[in-house]
């Protein structure tokens, strides 16, 4: 008894400070792993509306904070990326301006990030059929994180980089080399 009622002291510090470090962890990583510095400026603002967004859907679908959701939404931060980080990859990738660009990573890339968020979703479809509060929770938890994960990475992020995503020499590949093409 004395565990819950502690879990429930912590909870709302202990969620922001594993959220808050878990958007500097995928930010830093990312920072690593995209080979253009400006990767950083889409990757941390849109992990935190992705999760203010799942934080949202949670409530707006009833379930509380308590510790099942508690633990989906600390994994949601490693799940969310993929959306992200795929097409940000792919974009800093492909040569030439930014619509080229964000036409071909959705024609390359868009139907990769959506197969492997049906995936998901196709994986977590038999815990709706559960009874059981902790998997209902789970359930509702990534069928919220694969549909804002999909809708930002596949619409929102697009059109952001359409608009204002960084505009690279398309001479050039990622890694600094001279294109022969």
């Amino acid at each position: 008894l004395y565990s819950i009622w502690e879990f429930y002291a912590v909870a709302v510090q202990e969620l922001i400070l594993t959220t808050i470090l878990g958007v500097v962890s995928v930010t830093v990583l990312s920072m690593i792993f995209i080979p253009h510095w400006t990767a950083t400026f889409f990757v941390a603002p849109f992990i935190t509306i992705l999760y203010v967004d799942l934080l949202g859907f949670l409530q707006l679908a009833g379930v509380h904070i308590n510790t099942v959701s508690y633990v989906s939404l600390v994994m949601s931060i490693g799940l969310l990326v993929d959306f992200l980080i795929h097409i940000l990859l792919r974009y800093y990738e492909i040569p030439g301006d930014r619509r080229t660009r964000v036409v071909e990573l959705l024609r390359t890339m868009g139907s990769s990030v959506f197969l492997g968020g049906l995936s998901t979703f196709l994986g977590v479809i038999p815990l709706a059929f559960s009874t059981s509060t902790i998997f209902s929770t789970i359930f509702i938890a990534f069928i919220g994180l694969v549909t804002i994960g999909i809708g930002h990475g596949l619409v929102l992020l697009p059109v952001v980089l359409s608009i204002c995503g960084p505009e690279i020499n398309s001479g050039t590949t990622s890694r600094g080399e001279q294109d022969s093409t």
